[in-house]
C-alpha cells in the first residue's frame, strides 16, 4: 500500500476543506479525516483540526453510517 492517499475532499467554506485520506503513522495505517487550509503561498495545509481512526475499524464506522438511512 502507499504511504499515504486522498480519498475524498469536502469543501468547508472559503480556503478551507477536509480531507479523508489513508495514512500510515508508525507502521500502522489509518483512516484520517483532517481539516486543511490555503496558505498565502497556495499550497493545502493540514491543521490540528481532526481525527485518526486504525484503518480496520473502517468497516465499523461504514456500517454505522449506513444505520442511519
Amino acid at each position: 500500500m502507499e504511504e499515504e492517499k486522498t480519498l475524498v475532499e469536502f469543501e468547508r467554506g472559503e480556503g478551507q476543506k477536509v480531507v479523508v485520506r489513508r495514512t500510515r503513522f508508525r507502521g500502522k495505517y489509518y483512516l484520517d479525516f483532517r481539516q486543511f487550509f490555503l496558505s498565502e503561498d497556495g499550497k493545502w495545509l493540514p491543521t490540528k483540526k481532526g481525527v485518526s481512526l486504525p484503518w480496520e475499524r473502517r468497516d465499523a464506522l461504514i456500517e454505522a453510517l449506513e444505520q442511519e438511512e
